[in-house]
């Protein structure tokens, strides 16, 4: 995945699938090329009620404050998935 911030800087973010249980749960590596390619987990907790979808992460491993730092753009990622998910309605 290509990542790019707000102040233009492209990231890249590698990683590979370890548990996928449609449609309720799904965890993956999360690689960001410019952070000594240290491996997070991302989990990803599903949940519909009454046709509303929620998603729940979590996303550990971030073991130093640097890391911790650099990884807050969550709620955009969000955004932009709830933005494609109710543009393909």
């Amino acid at each position: 995945m290509r990542l790019i911030g707000g102040r233009g800087t492209e990231t890249l973010v590698s990683g590979e699938f370890r548990t996928l249980e449609r449609p309720h749960l799904l965890i993956l590596t999360w690689i960001r090329e410019t952070e000594d390619a240290i491996e997070t987990l991302v989990r990803s907790d599903l949940a519909e009620r009454d046709s509303v979808t929620t998603v729940r992460g979590t996303h550990s491993g971030l073991t130093t404050e640097s890391l911790r730092e650099r990884n807050d753009g969550w709620p955009m990622i969000l955004g932009l998935l709830r933005a494609h998910a109710e543009k393909i309605k």
